[in-house]
């Protein structure tokens, strides 16, 4: 990097900056289109033909027509109107859209900045995995709408991969990005922050995998009070029941178990979440001394809790049906988070970032 202009940096930086906002709103639409039940208006994977939707009423009537074959229709929307079909199809349909036109936006620069000799091997070799990773996501995402065409439901267990992999790109994006603005980083210092913090997004994780189950299995609806989990600290249930997976393999609204006992899990761990990101706080609050590090640091509380009250929020509103509107905060909530937490462990990687 350090070869490259100023004016050159900063087009890179911008194109990179665009891609986290573009991936950002693309979760936020996966999130619609999970929470309006969109995933499957569309039964066929056409990744060029597909570009362009429905142009003409008979057009409509032949997507209708299939999505009517598949089981969630003749369990839950017999009888929908074709312009009801036209709202979970518009969802699903952008979801597709942008994320094709991510990677032309990706793909494009990429290809000029190549051509004008901008992208040294250390930048090359960071950008690299972001076409390989968001390849892998979109055919990922194919494989778990096939998998949920004989259901009523996509299977909790794809939902969640699916849902890892884009934030864990990112993450990976926040990353790249802060490396081109703020330059590479040097080994990390003998001390134990970045570990910390390390422990801290593997935790985040952990927990966004949990998250995607419980939207997947609909675990609020089987219990939605809080602080306690229907008038119980630890669920009885979790030990008194017949543990089994096959809530999450594929959607079962009769396994109990697994929708109180994966709740009670992302529960728990977004309060060990909070403590060790307290304790870090606390702990290095006055130790940073680059301005953008100093703030990094000084938000990681405001972004857990924020997190918190949102989730709260979302599960005392899940009666009868999962808010829509609390549970895409949910996840803009999460993906803020996780933004919060790539930055300080970046900067924790900087000699000079901590004063002695």
């Amino acid at each position: 990097m350090n070869n490259l202009s100023p004016a050159a940096r900063r087009i890179i930086g911008i194109w990179l900056l665009t891609g986290c906002l573009m991936v950002f709103f693309q979760v936020i639409v996966g999130g619609v289109t999970r929470l309006t039940d969109s995933g499957l208006s569309i039964t066929e994977w056409k990744p060029i033909k597909g570009i362009v939707p429905p142009l003409n009423e008979k057009e409509w009537q032949a997507e209708f027509a299939l999505y009517k074959n598949i089981t969630q229709y003749k369990t839950l929307n017999e009888g929908m109107t074709l312009n009801e079909f036209k709202w979970i199809y518009f969802w699903e349909y952008f979801h597709r859209f942008w994320a094709r036109f991510m990677g032309i936006v990706f793909a494009v620069p990429f290809t000029l900045f190549i051509l004008r000799g901008w992208l040294t091997r250390a930048l090359l070799f960071r950008l690299v995995p972001l076409f390989l990773w968001g390849g892998i996501i979109g055919i990922y995402g194919w494989i778990m709408v096939r998998s949920g065409l004989t259901g009523v439901y996509v299977p909790p267990i794809h939902l969640s991969i699916h849902l890892l992999l884009a934030l864990s790109l990112f993450a990976y994006l926040v990353w790249v990005t802060a490396w081109v603005w703020l330059g590479e980083a040097p080994p990390v210092d003998a001390n134990t922050a970045p570990r910390w913090m390390v422990l801290i997004l593997i935790l985040l994780f952990f927990q966004i995998f949990m998250g995607g189950l419980v939207s997947g299995t609909r675990a609020g609806l089987a219990a939605n009070d809080w602080p306690l989990l229907n008038g119980e600290l630890i669920p009885k249930a979790i030990w008194e029941m017949h543990p089994t997976l096959n809530g999450i393999l594929k959607y079962d609204a009769s396994d109990y178990w697994i929708r109180i006992f994966v709740q009670f899990l992302h529960r728990s761990t977004a309060y060990l979440i909070a403590v060790m990101i307290a304790l870090f706080w606390w702990k290095y609050r006055s130790a940073f001394t680059v301005p953008t590090a100093r703030l990094a640091v000084q938000l990681l509380p405001l972004s857990v809790c924020l997190q918190i009250i949102i989730g709260v929020l979302t599960v005392i509103n899940c009666v009868g049906k999962i808010p829509v509107f609390y549970g895409v905060l949910h996840q803009v909530g999460a993906m803020l988070l996780i933004a919060n937490v790539v930055v300080v462990l970046y900067h924790l990687r900087q000699k000079t970032i901590l004063a002695s």
